[in-house]
């Protein structure tokens, strides 16, 4: 095949079908510049505070192979959110650490929902268990509502 119609990025892709590759080695070759220190990390590297900031790999993540190329959605996803991270203003960055922290994970909304989001989630984790009860029940009926015609 002639070269002009070679694509390298297939091909640079196709070669790293290597389920052996770590979160950083995936990282630093398809997004480096998320790797970059930023002042709220403080002395974590890049990676680690990514993984302490934003919600841990969920079971259908995993690395997996698509069309001779490896796919690895939590990494893409951390990456993804990375970038969205970095471009934010300073003092939001730091709202969503502190959410972290509390383990309400930020997925890249705008900050006014996530404000809302994280003020849901405290709320009800200051609910007793008759109250939770109570407000899933009122949940499913809200939704059942909201889904007929």
């Amino acid at each position: 095949m002639t070269k002009k119609y070679q694509n390298p990025v297939i091909e640079r892709q196709a070669a790293k079908a290597d389920f052996q590759i770590s979160l950083l080695d995936y990282v630093k070759d398809f997004a480096p510049e998320v790797l970059a220190p930023l002042p709220i990390m403080q002395e974590a590297s890049a990676l680690r505070f990514w993984q302490q900031t934003f919600q841990p790999a969920g079971s259908g993540e995993g690395k997996r192979l698509i069309n001779e190329t490896l796919r690895w959605p939590y990494a893409e996803r951390l990456v993804y959110l990375a970038r969205e991270f970095i471009k934010l203003d300073e003092r939001y960055r730091r709202y969503i650490v502190k959410a972290a922290v509390a383990q309400i994970w930020w997925r890249g909304d705008d900050m006014q929902r996530f404000k809302r989001i994280v003020e849901a989630h405290l709320e009800y984790r200051g609910l007793s268990a008759d109250e939770k009860t109570n407000y899933r029940k009122h949940l499913l009926g809200a939704m059942r509502n909201y889904s007929k015609p």
